[in-house]
C-alpha cells in the first residue's frame, strides 16, 4: 500500500475529480465571531504504518513487518473537533483534565498548536491520559485495515477525566461567557448536565454518542441536546428519533452517504463525494461535524427551530465533500498539515 503523503488541496481535488470540492474547503476560511465549547474524548493519537520490507504474500500465514510511527498528536473525537474549528475560523474551548505525563502535556500543547483556547484544560497529578494506538496495515486479504487500543501513561487501561455533574454549576457561574455552540461526546453526568445548563442559558448544544446507545444514558444525553450526530452502523435502529420531534439528527452511513431528520419531517437523504484515493478514514466524522458547526456559526443559525430543510441539506452537502477530501491523508487532521 502506497502513502503519499503529504499532498496539496489541488492534489486531491485532482485525485477526487471534483474541483468543488476543494473550493467548499476554501470558502471555508471565513472567519466567525462564534465560540465552541466542547468536552469528552481526548486522547494523544499514536498512528503506525506497517511496512513489508519482503512485500505482502497472502499465501503467508505471516509476512515480516515493521511499523513505523508517523504521527503522534492529540485526538479522538473532541480533541478533533475542538482543533478542526479554529482551521475552519471559528474559536473553540475545550474543557479537559490531564495529567502531567509527557504525553498529558503534550495532548495540551497541541490543542493550543491547533487554535485551540486552553483555558479550561490543566494537567495535574489527578488528571487522565488516554493513549490510542492505531497502525494501518494488511488484513490476511491483504486488504487495508486498522487496528485501534485504548491505553494510559504506565497502564494498560485508559484514564479519562471528566467534569463532574456536582462540579457544574461553579463552572457555569465562574464563566464570563455562554458559547454559541457546546459539544460533547460522552454520556457522563457531568457533560450531560453541562449541556442541560448551557443550552437553558442559549447554546446550541451538539450531541455525538461515542459508541453503541446505551439506552438510559444516551436519551438522557439527547433529551438535553438540539442536534444529535450518530453512526448507523452503532445505531441502526432509529425509531426513538419519532419521540423527539424538536431535535435535528443525523445519522452517517459511510459509503452509502447521511441521512437527516429535522423537527420530526422525516428522514431525508445526502448522497455521498466518492474519492478513490482513501488513505485514511478515520477523521471522516470529526470533519464532518466540524465544518456542520462551522456552517451554521457562518449562517448564524444557531436555532433547530429556525432550520430549513434546504438549509441543512446544503450545510450537510458541504460537510460531506470536505470530509470526502480529507481522507487522502494520513491522521485525522492532516489536510491540516498538508496546508501549513
Amino acid at each position: 500500500m502506497e502513502i503519499k503523503y503529504p499532498v496539496t488541496g489541488e492534489d486531491v481535488a485532482k485525485m477526487v475529480g471534483q474541483w468543488d470540492i476543494y473550493m467548499a474547503a476554501k470558502q471555508l476560511d471565513m472567519i466567525s465571531s462564534k465560540r465552541v465549547m466542547g468536552t469528552g474524548n481526548f486522547a494523544l493519537d499514536i498512528i503506525y504504518q506497517r511496512e513489508y520490507p519482503e512485500g505482502f504474500d497472502t499465501a503467508k500465514k505471516r509476512n515480516p513487518f515493521v511499523d513505523k510511527k508517523i504521527i503522534e498528536e492529540v485526538g479522538n473525537t473532541c480533541g478533533n473537533v475542538m482543533c478542526m474549528l479554529p482551521y475552519l475560523g471559528v474559536e473553540t474551548y475545550p474543557i479537559g483534565h490531564f495529567d502531567e505525563s509527557e504525553q498529558g502535556l503534550k495532548i495540551t500543547a497541541d490543542l493550543k498548536r491547533y487554535g485551540a483556547n486552553t483555558h479550561f484544560v490543566k494537567n495535574s497529578p489527578k488528571g487522565g491520559t488516554t493513549l490510542m494506538t492505531c497502525i494501518h496495515k494488511l488484513d490476511a486479504n491483504g486488504q487495508h485495515i486498522m487496528s485501534h487500543r485504548a491505553t494510559a501513561p504506565n497502564s494498560r487501561f485508559p484514564k479519562r477525566k471528566q467534569l463532574l455533574k456536582d462540579e457544574v454549576p461553579g463552572f457555569v457561574e465562574a464563566l464570563d461567557f455562554i458559547p454559541d455552540v457546546y459539544f460533547f461526546d460522552v454520556s457522563d453526568a457531568g457533560p450531560r448536565e453541562l449541556a442541560k445548563t448551557l443550552k437553558e442559558r442559549g447554546a446550541l448544544v451538539y450531541y455525538e454518542p461515542e459508541g453503541n446507545k446505551e439506552t438510559s444514558k444516551f436519551l438522557r444525553c439527547v433529551e438535553v441536546s438540539d442536534v444529535i450526530k450518530f453512526s448507523g452502523a452503532n445505531i441502526p435502529d432509529t425509531a426513538f428519533v419519532d419521540d423527539y420531534p424538536d431535535k435535528l439528527f443525523i445519522c452517517t452511513m459511510g459509503e452509502a452517504g447521511m441521512k437527516f431528520n429535522l423537527c420530526g419531517r422525516g428522514w431525508k437523504k445526502i448522497a455521498p463525494v466518492p474519492n478513490n484515493h482513501v488513505v485514511d478514514w478515520e477523521g471522516a466524522g470529526d470533519w464532518t461535524s466540524s465544518v456542520f458547526i462551522a456552517e451554521l456559526c457562518k449562517l448564524d443559525k444557531l436555532d433547530v427551530a429556525q432550520l430549513t430543510e434546504e438549509e441543512v441539506r446544503k450545510v450537510l452537502e458541504t460537510a460531506a465533500a470536505i470530509a470526502s477530501r480529507s481522507v487522502s491523508f494520513m491522521g485525522s487532521k492532516g489536510m491540516i498539515q498538508a496546508k501549513q
